[in-house]
């Protein structure tokens, strides 16, 4: 297999590893999903309180599992694995390489730990349990990204053939793409995929290893089966066809640092975070219902996390009452990852350094 340069690599991986670094799939609908009921005899708040931490540096790779059972964070060549009691275990990713590993990526999917990376005899993904390694996959000539849907079900990576060629994989379907300026934006729930071009400001659909539809600005998202797109500073909701749901205008949505989307769909709710302002909460119909303090950090069925000054702030979906809070644990936030349930929090700064939380 013919490889990149070593220290290419490491160029390569930084810039591409960032550009799909973060994203939570999801797909609106032109009418307000169904409440969701609360269960009966659940407390409606609770606080949470740090179960483990590590400080490191470097872009920040994590990942959790739905159910908070699993979390999995990337220091320098090592893997954590950690549960929600602050029990861990740490693997190291180089083995018995004679060159450490270029990361760039983690999923926890399916009680397994998706490691993707450029290791010394090939480009792919090593797979991890608690117990230690259980497998690798080997693709390509350079390991772009991986990512995985918000339920878990999906998950793809993207990988460099050759200078002029990417390969998508998602559920084992390929889809070849004849440039190597593609990232992955996000992975919906029900299979569809947008990919985004970097130098050409586009986005590419596609679904079960199909393309489906091109759409000329890159800040697209799915949720289901439909797409989120800011064009012109307009907020559109698309069926998969390119027909338009729904639209608001001056409510356009893009990244921002480590590539964070300013924009975060679920079900009921879609949360746009208004430049230097705060997080506004719309149907899907596009009215405003609500605004919320600080800058969406991560949403769920359930949740929705924001964080404003010193404080990570927890909101139920329900009646948007605040269910815990936190102070920010190190001088900034990457990311943020909160399981179905609220009682699991895995929290991120934007250079290094984690902090496991678990209600208590």
């Amino acid at each position: 297999m013919r490889h990149f340069p070593f220290f290419i690599l490491i160029l390569f991986s930084v810039v591409i590893s960032a550009a799909c670094i973060d994203s939570q799939g999801g797909t609106p609908s032109s009418q307000p999903y169904p409440s969701h009921t609360q269960t009966a005899n659940v407390p409606s708040t609770w606080s949470m309180k740090l179960v483990w931490n590590i400080s490191t540096v470097g872009i920040p790779f994590m990942d959790m599992a739905k159910d908070g059972s699993l979390s999995a964070v990337i220091d320098d060549h090592r893997v954590h694995l950690i549960k929600p009691t602050g029990d861990s275990v740490s693997i190291d990713l180089q083995g018995s390489d004679a060159i450490q590993p270029v990361i760039t990526g983690v999923i926890v999917k399916g009680g397994n730990v998706y490691v993707l990376g450029n290791y010394e005899a090939f480009s792919g993904m090593r797979i991890y349990s608690w117990d230690g390694k259980v497998g690798e996959i080997r693709v390509g000539s350079f390991a772009d990204c991986i990512m995985r849907s918000p339920d878990g079900s999906h998950m793809c990576h993207l990988v460099t053939l050759s200078p002029t060629e990417q390969l998508l994989t998602c559920d084992g379907l390929k889809t070849k793409l004849e440039s190597t300026d593609y990232a992955i934006n996000a992975i919906s729930d029900t299979g569809v995929v947008v990919l985004r071009r970097k130098l050409a400001g586009e986005a590419l659909v596609t679904k079960n290893g199909k393309k489906l539809l091109t759409l000329n600005t890159p800040s697209v998202i799915p949720h289901d089966d439909k797409l989120l797109v800011s064009e012109n500073n307009t907020l559109k909701i698309l069926a998969l066809k390119g027909e338009v749901l729904a639209s608001r205008e001056k409510a356009g949505f893009g990244l921002t640092t480590l590539l964070r989307w300013t924009l975060i769909p679920t079900k009921r709710y879609i949360f746009r975070y208004e430049p230097f302002g705060d997080t506004h909460v719309f149907t899907w119909n596009l009215t405003e219902v609500k605004v919320l303090p600080g800058f969406p950090y991560f949403a769920n069925e359930n949740f929705v996390v924001t964080a404003k000054g010193e404080t990570i702030r927890c909101y139920s979906l329900n009646d948007f009452h605040e269910v815990f809070n936190v102070k920010v644990p190190g001088d900034s936030i990457g990311y943020i990852r909160l399981s179905d349930d609220g009682k699991v929090m895995l929290v991120s700064g934007e250079t290094g350094n984690f902090w496991l939380y678990a209600e208590g």
